[in-house]
């Protein structure tokens, strides 16, 4: 009787992986846009965004409102878990937006655990988080760093031209609590002293 039900187990276990294995699309290549050197601008990024804890899809307009600048912040896993803070510990005088830089990881996990874990991520914060299952808008500001530890913030201006501001590196582990307040706050406080020079 065990064994049958081990066997039974098995065979459903190597059978699930070969579907998934021989049904799964190539993942995408970090392709970048080469951006050294010149300005993006606002007609650069996708029509439309999928927003983390939201349903359906938001158009650029409405997420990036014409004449007022943004900050558009790029991370990954641990950096995302500080950066989210920005507005907590800083008060910012522009509206920010986060994007969750998750377009290297194999579809089937961006499909099955990514959206979870990102929404339980960003519970409790007030920055908007676009969740780039394709990589376009990763693609479109030519970022090329993978890193769960590094974020890099681009200012959308009033004009609608993206410039690449500020590259920054939060501790491994960050999303698991090896950052204490102050350790947060001194990693943002580069990027937040750059945005105010702008000013």
């Amino acid at each position: 009787m065990f064994k049958n039900i081990l066997k039974i187990v098995v065979l459903g276990i190597l059978g699930f992986s070969a579907l998934v294995y021989f049904t799964a699309s190539k993942p995408n290549a970090m392709v970048a846009n080469d951006v050294n050197g010149t300005t993006l601008s606002k007609e650069a990024l996708p029509q439309n965004f999928e927003l983390v804890g939201t349903e359906g899809l938001v158009a650029k307009e409405e997420l990036f409102k014409d004449n007022i600048a943004s900050l558009i912040v790029v991370g990954n896993h641990d950096s995302l878990a500080v950066v989210k803070e920005l507005n907590r510990f800083f008060e910012l005088k522009i509206p920010v937006v986060m994007v969750a830089n998750i377009s290297s990881a194999p579809w089937f996990v961006k499909k099955m655990f990514i959206p979870g874990k990102l929404e339980e991520l960003n519970q409790g914060s007030t920055i908007p988080m676009i969740y780039d299952f394709d990589g376009f808008t990763v693609q479109a500001l030519g970022v090329t760093n993978n890193e769960k530890t590094a974020f890099i913030a681009y200012l959308l201006d009033e004009k609608g031209n993206i410039n690449k501001l500020f590259e920054g590196k939060v501790k491994e582990g960050a999303l698991d609590g090896s950052m204490n307040e102050e350790e947060k706050k001194a990693a943002l406080l580069p990027l937040v002293e750059i945005i105010n020079s702008q000013e």
